[in-house]
């Protein structure tokens, strides 16, 4: 599987590079190539859920409940450290520290569970996490599990996404022909598959490899940057 270098075979080419298919996670393309200039910061739209549901958009917790959830979760771990013989005052005290900041974005797992991108606060820095709350009722509980997956968009909506970039760039092509080249990427890419997504912990971009295909170019893989707001996802292009 070879790197995306949709400037081959083109008049243009020369005017174009790009890494080779061995390079690191993080090497970048030019962000004139159609062969998806994509990966780097912030926001935009998008609500798909589960791969083939959707689900109620109040199906996620507000700030407010968010934090009454997490409080639960924190306040039954401080009992935990309190009643061991010799108990942490140095883990009590981080404990209490933590707090959600706020919810960046949730995306549903299922009518009663949905899984949230938060901004965190506490005595030992800030960083984003993933949780998974699930709903009794009118009140949301934090689901305790080790290794929550980040949330990530349906392989529809980010193919969606890459294909309005394509169209983006092309529309700033002076030159016909090199406009004409990335309509026809945006018009034909398909996004096969999106794995090891990943929650960057330092801001709350999800990163995933993404297996791309066109039938000129044939099979590619690329990281793609995704963003979580409410509920709808966008592409961080670079």
């Amino acid at each position: 599987m070879r790197h995306y270098d949709a400037a081959a075979g083109c008049s243009r080419a020369g005017a174009y590079t790009a890494r080779s298919a061995g390079a690191a996670r993080h090497s970048r393309v030019s962000a004139r190539m159609p062969a998806i200039a994509l990966t780097t910061r912030l926001i935009s739209l998008a609500l798909l859920s589960a791969p083939g549901a959707a689900f109620a958009t109040d199906a996620a917790p507000s700030l407010d409940e968010a934090k009454a959830a997490f409080r639960l979760g924190i306040d039954a771990e401080i009992r935990k450290q309190t009643s061991k013989e010799s108990p942490s005052l140095l883990a009590v005290a981080m404990l209490e520290s933590i707090r959600i900041a706020a919810v960046q974005g949730c995306q549903a797992l299922d009518e009663a569970q949905t899984t949230c991108i938060l901004r965190m606060e506490g005595s030992i820095g800030d960083d984003y996490t993933a949780l998974r709350f699930r709903r009794d009722g009118a009140q949301w509980h934090v689901v305790e599990e080790k290794d929550i997956d980040a949330p990530q968009p349906t392989l529809a909506r980010a193919q969606e996404l890459v294909r309005e970039h394509l169209v983006h760039l092309g529309g700033r092509e002076q030159d016909p022909k090199v406009a004409a080249q990335f309509k026809e990427f945006a018009a034909t890419l398909t996004v096969a598959a999106l794995e090891s997504c990943k929650l960057e912990r330092d801001n709350d971009a999800v990163e995933c490899h993404a297996d791309l295909d066109t039938p000129s170019q044939g099979k590619g893989s690329k990281p793609l940057r995704f963003l979580l707001r409410g509920t709808e996802w966008s592409l961080l292009p670079e």
